[in-house]
């Protein structure tokens, strides 16, 4: 790997931007067994190559994210590869990480059509394997579906371990939202939950991006996030 792409690595490896979610925090409703394999994974406790797969904001990110994290508290040598990134950096970029004890690999559906991306992934599936190191891999769609074009890569998707995300229910959206509001430093009473969960798409993206929103808009008009105030800003 040349030095270029070299400080480029390592400036994407940093964890600064990549720690604000840890494995406690994630609630995971009827996720309970994927969960405690990831715990295991980021203990160095199991060795896997997991694929995990879900529609947006069921976790995924999170879980990656805070499997390094875990790791990385625990001394381990890891990375996080955000392929929603990769035009902005190139395929060498995963050579020479199969030494390391766990590698994260977030939004897989994004090289669909990038072969170089794909074989130098495919490299680095068999290199983490034969050193009974662990992979995690995010996607959207099931290795069954992902349009892959390296069939190399498409059948050891399915080699180890594969987890579909399970979206959360009401009851647990209603945590997640409690939860993200905390972490972000406000408070969300009980009476704006039912008032979003009644006036706004229940799906929990656009839960969470309202909710964003909300917590913009308080700030800018320093006002208390109330129901009245919420309903001014939908309307």
């Amino acid at each position: 790997m040349n030095s270029e792409n070299t400080e480029s690595s390592q400036l994407l490896f940093e964890f600064g931007n990549y720690n604000q979610f840890k494995l406690d925090s994630f609630l995971p409703g009827k996720n309970s067994s994927l969960l405690n394999l990831v715990y295991k994974i980021s203990k160095n406790e199991s060795q896997h190559c997991l694929y995990l797969w879900g529609k947006k904001t069921t976790g995924k990110t999170h879980l990656l994210q805070a499997a390094c994290t875990a790791a990385n508290n625990k001394g381990l040598s890891v990375s996080y590869i955000p392929l929603n990134q990769f035009n902005e950096l190139s395929p060498e970029i995963l050579h020479d990480l199969g030494m390391l004890d766990l590698v994260c690999i977030d939004d897989l559906d994004k090289i669909c059509g990038e072969i170089e991306w794909q074989q130098s992934l495919t490299w680095l599936y068999n290199e983490l394997r034969d050193n009974n190191h662990s992979l995690i891999l995010g996607a959207s769609e099931s290795p069954k579906d992902i349009k892959l074009e390296v069939s190399d890569l498409k059948s050891r998707l399915v080699w180890d371990q594969v987890f579909q995300i399970i979206p959360p229910d009401d009851e647990l959206k209603i945590r997640i939202l409690k939860n993200r509001a905390e972490e972000s430093g406000f408070d969300l009473t009980d009476e704006v939950i039912e008032f979003l969960m009644r006036r706004v798409n229940r799906d929990l993206a656009s839960l969470i991006e309202i909710l964003e929103k909300i917590d913009r808009a308080s700030l800018v008009a320093k006002r208390k996030i109330t129901v009245p105030f919420v309903r001014e800003l939908i309307n």
